[in-house]
């Protein structure tokens, strides 16, 4: 089975995919995970920079996760396991809620019923870089195709088809004869019974450069300067992860200073989340957002020893807002329509990074909620995840019918999960 890097903590309420294999036909009803080299960050806004490695202990490294119904493989058919881990239950929590560093992997596995509309599953969010472009396909129920490197180079290279427009939304690039291999993709999709990855939303963001010092950093904005009008000028972002991988230059787990200016373009993916049609401008960026920045780094001179090598700095081109999945409480109550769907409230966030200062959540009839029928249900126990797009509101205002005040982190919400 190959080596695939995971970062767990940024697939909360998301997916990934882990591998494609052909694999003997019969009845399965477990699955082994190994686990190895395990990294845990957290942020500790006593340390500079703001963040501290915890040593790790891993117990239960070679897992084996039993399943009922059983997963039943057919020659020549496809079928799909999930994996979903818990990040929570496996992560170890002192009294004082501060992680001790023993992590005990909880998994569950279940096989994925197929469905004609959407295969296996949506999965959101894709991220990786294009590799190679096919402007036809042998298949006539596609127009082309690429191919989309997943996982920072570790996962697996997924070939990406793209149906007739409005079935393939695109944006980024008018053509795949105009797509140029290198760019980083984010990409919303699904596998058919046929193993094909079928496209739904593609965005296109920038092109990755290696040779030339440029690629996307993906991460947490950890502070930020602005000048008089509330225009962000530079920030510090912690990097989880490159796309492609920037080797040694750039490792992941640092806080790289970011450079702002007039030409720099902001802009936020999945488009159809910003229901309320929200701007992300320079205004809009603040502590706590994930966020990716395309831009060209600069590796500074190596300091004698033992002074320790500073990170890279990075001079944005681009700035996109992506989805985020925030954990915390439900506060209070703003409004709701007769629908239970629509309207606001008040989210406590967990991370200190937020320095105490509640979220709204606005949500309307699209959003999904997990565990709780709606809005009238929310209690402040169990914890929520809420997954969508904050944007931070310096003047405030009304926003889809709710008056927010200035200085508010206002999350648009596609979906509120409340964990059992």
């Amino acid at each position: 089975a190959p080596s695939i890097k995971v970062d767990f903590a940024a697939l909360r309420d998301a997916s990934t995919v882990l591998n494609f294999a052909n694999i003997p036909e019969g009845t399965y009803d477990a699955v082994t995970i190994t686990l190895t080299a395990p990294q845990l960050v957290v942020y500790d806004p006593t340390q500079d920079p703001p963040i501290k490695a915890v040593a790790t202990t891993l117990t239960n490294a070679s897992a084996k996760i039993s399943f009922s119904p059983p997963l039943v493989l057919t020659k020549g058919k496809v079928s799909a396991l999930k994996l979903d881990f818990d990040l929570l239950r496996s992560v170890e929590l002192d009294p004082q809620n501060q992680v001790t560093g023993k992590v005990t992997p909880v998994f569950q596995a279940k096989p994925l019923p197929l469905s004609a509309t959407n295969g296996f599953g949506v999965l959101e969010g894709l991220v990786g870089f294009v590799q190679r472009v096919d402007t036809f396909s042998s298949n006539p129920t596609f127009i082309g195709d690429f191919q989309m490197q997943l996982l920072s180079g570790t996962g697996p290279s997924l070939l990406v088809n793209l149906q007739p427009s409005p079935k393939t939304q695109v944006f980024g690039f008018t053509g795949l004869n105009l797509l140029p291999t290198g760019s980083f993709a984010e990409v919303d999709g699904f596998v058919d019974g046929n193993a094909n990855f079928v496209a739904e939303t593609i965005e296109i963001e920038d092109r990755e450069v290696v040779e030339l010092n440029k690629v996307a950093f993906i991460g947490t904005v950890t502070s930020a300067a602005y000048d008089g009008n509330g225009n962000v000028t530079n920030f510090n972002l912690y990097v989880r992860d490159t796309e492609p991988s920037a080797g040694f230059n750039v490792l992941p787990d640092v806080v790289v200073p970011v450079s702002v200016s007039s030409s720099t373009v902001f802009q936020y993916s999945s488009r159809s989340t910003n229901f309320a049609s929200l701007p992300f401008d320079p205004t809009a960026l603040t502590v706590g957002q994930e966020v990716v920045v395309h831009g060209t780094f600069t590796v500074p001179p190596a300091p004698p020893p033992p002074t320790p090598k500073p990170p890279p700095s990075v001079s944005a081109e681009k700035i996109y807002l992506k989805i985020n999945n925030i954990l915390g409480n439900f506060s209070a109550p703003v409004q709701a329509g007769s629908d239970d769907k629509t309207g606001a409230f008040q989210f406590a966030p967990c991370g200190t990074i937020f320095q105490g200062k509640n979220i709204w959540v606005l949500t309307n009839i699209q959003t999904e909620f997990v565990n709780v029928p709606g809005l009238a249900e929310l209690t402040a126990q169990p914890k929520l995840l809420v997954k969508g797009l904050p944007f931070f509101e310096l003047n405030g205002g009304t926003i889809n019918g709710v008056q927010v005040p200035p200085g508010t982190l206002v999350m648009l919400a596609t979906e509120v999960h409340q964990l059992l």
